[in-house]
């Protein structure tokens, strides 16, 4: 299958330094200033900016069931590690707080861990989210990326309700636009050096799930990404630089979601 390809007989444009759409760049500047700031603050200060945006999954079971409350504390008095005092202290802020704050569904993936944790997101957001927020122009694109977040910290809940531990970082909004773009990056007559032309990524048609499932290069991609979360989310692979494992719920809930939700986000779109 060919796609559309640019023609003009004036020599051709040079290409900009950072070829990134605007949506992209303005979402990666955001988190590095979100991160920029916590960094000048205190530790307390960002504990409690972490208490108000950081999603914590214990705060909303107790807000669904509060007779769950002795599960939670029973579960915290079974960890063991270093962590132990912040989880107390989580656990008494939660209790002296008594709130849901259910936009921290969407607002723990403005935070992260560290500069590294957000370095690694941004990759992967300019590699995957870059052709997504092409297609779908950038209401469409923050849509998406708002959905997988909810998505995923909805998962990571339902996989870990008495946690009491905060969630934070982009991983499930990227998660869902990664599985967005399978839906056209991997389909035949299409090279990735042409994921940059606007023209293009927009003409690919979209491929339907049982077509996706006989694609070889998505089925791998795909194989290997569940493989990599798991590994790592399980602590069987070390990550450098790190303490702490990924919330691989988190990142496939977010994933299932842009899978699902693409095409409906997709309608509408010219092709050629």
């Amino acid at each position: 299958m060919a796609f559309p390809h640019s023609s003009s007989p004036n020599p051709p444009a040079r290409e900009p330094a950072i070829n990134l759409p605007a949506v992209v760049v303005w979402l990666l500047a955001a988190l590095a200033l979100i991160q920029g700031l916590r960094s000048l603050l205190s530790d307390y200060d960002d504990y409690v900016l972490m208490s108000w945006f950081a999603f914590v999954p214990a705060r909303l079971t107790l807000w669904l069931a509060p007779e769950r409350i002795d599960d939670v504390i029973g579960a915290m008095a079974q960890t063991t590690g270093q962590d132990v005092v912040e989880r107390l202290q989580l656990v008494r802020l939660l209790l002296a707080d008594g709130g849901v704050r259910l936009w921290t569904l969407l607002t723990y993936g403005l935070l992260h861990g560290s500069w590294l944790h957000l370095a690694s997101n941004a990759v992967w957001l300019a590699a995957f989210g870059s052709p997504v927020a092409r297609r779908l122009g950038p209401g469409r694109f923050l849509n998406l990326m708002a959905l997988s977040t909810i998505g995923g910290a909805l998962l990571h809940w339902w996989s870990r309700d008495l946690d009491v531990l905060p969630l934070v970082g982009a991983s499930a909004g990227i998660s869902g636009a990664t599985a967005a773009a399978i839906r056209f990056v991997f389909a035949p007559g299409i090279r990735f050096g042409e994921l940059g032309d606007d023209e293009v990524v927009r003409a690919v048609p979209a491929e339907p799930l049982g077509q996706l499932w006989r694609n070889s290069r998505a089925l791998l991609f795909i194989a290997i990404w569940f493989a990599t979360n798991i590994l790592f989310g399980a602590g069987l692979v070390p990550i450098f630089g790190e303490e702490t494992s990924i919330a691989w719920e988190a990142h496939i809930g977010g994933f299932m979601v842009g899978l699902l939700l693409f095409p409906l986000l997709d309608q509408g779109r010219r092709r050629s």
